[in-house]
Order: structure tokens, then sequence, then C-alpha cells
């Protein structure tokens, strides 16, 4: 009886070992699925500048070599010190309420016949509020969420910590 209990309590282990080690197998392969994203220009805490056309280069490679998907970018304020990503933060103005900040997104579909790529954008961050006529957005501190997928429908995501200023 003990005999036939100890068997039953070790074919569970051992079952149990195989599914762990088979999930943690399958979760290293999928991330090794997934398009990575290199930014090359703007560099992480850049200070820009509203109203003045901006580079934003970026190389998208799909190491599953069948294709890249898309890519969309959006930026939005970090008055609260928020984070996203495992980067170290930069150094930042006090925490502020929001009056009219600036936020945008933009999807660019991408060749799906590369499997490396370097998309340019040429940006303007324009000072003045649409739609409100005199009213300035808020300077300080934003970031980009920057995501790319593959035609196979993996994703990556990094993030971009920059400063956003008027110029005097």
């Amino acid at each position: 009886m003990k005999i036939r209990k100890f068997l039953k309590m070790k074919s569970l282990l051992i079952i149990a070992f195989l599914l762990l080690f088979n999930s943690c197998a399958k979760d290293e392969d999928e991330k090794n699925l997934q398009p990575t994203i290199e930014i090359i220009t703007p560099l992480m805490c850049d200070v820009l500048y509203f109203d003045e056309e901006y580079t934003y280069k970026f190389k998208l490679t799909d190491p599953n070599g069948n294709g890249l998907g898309n890519f969309s970018m959006d930026i939005h304020h970090n008055f609260n010190h928020h984070v996203h990503g495992d980067h170290l933060p930069c150094e930042m103005d006090p925490k502020k309420d929001q009056v009219n900040p600036f936020e945008k997104v933009w999807v660019v579909p991408l060749p799906d016949d590369e499997i490396e790529y370097i998309l340019e954008m040429k940006i303007t961050v324009p000072s003045e509020v649409e739609g409100k006529e005199g009213k300035i957005h808020d300077y300080g501190d934003y970031h980009f969420h920057i995501y790319t997928t593959n035609i196979d429908g993996y994703q990556a995501f990094t993030a971009l910590e920059f400063k956003l200023l008027h110029e005097d």
C-alpha cells in the first residue's frame, strides 16, 4: 500500500515537472518569435522641442524570417511619473497636473516581405493645441510607446522617455 502511494506520488511529481519544463520551453520559444525594436533616434532622455521637425528612426527585425506586419507608436505625457518597461527613468520635472498635454498615435504598415527594416518618420510636434487658438501644449516629461508586430502576430514593445519643451 505504501509503495503504491509512493509510486503514485512519484509519478505525479514527474508529470508536474514535465508540464512545468514544457511550459517554460514554450515561453522561451514564443519569446524567440517576437520581433525586435532598436531605437536609433532620438535617444532615451533626449530633449525635444515643439514645432521642430525630428527624424525618428527604428530598426525592426523579425527573427522568425516570416516578415514584419506593422508598427505603432503613441506619445503621451508623464507628468505623474508613471513607468513603462524595465528601463531606468530619466531625470524628471516635479509632478504636475495636465492642462493641454500632447497626445497622438501613429500606425504604419511594414513591408511583409522584409525581415529587417529601418523605419524613418519625420515628426513635428505642434506647440499650439489644434482647434484651440492661443492654447499651447504642456511642456515637460513625455513617453513614446513603441510596438511592432510580425505577420505571425507576435508583438514587441518598448518605451522611450524624453522631455518636450517650448523653444525660448
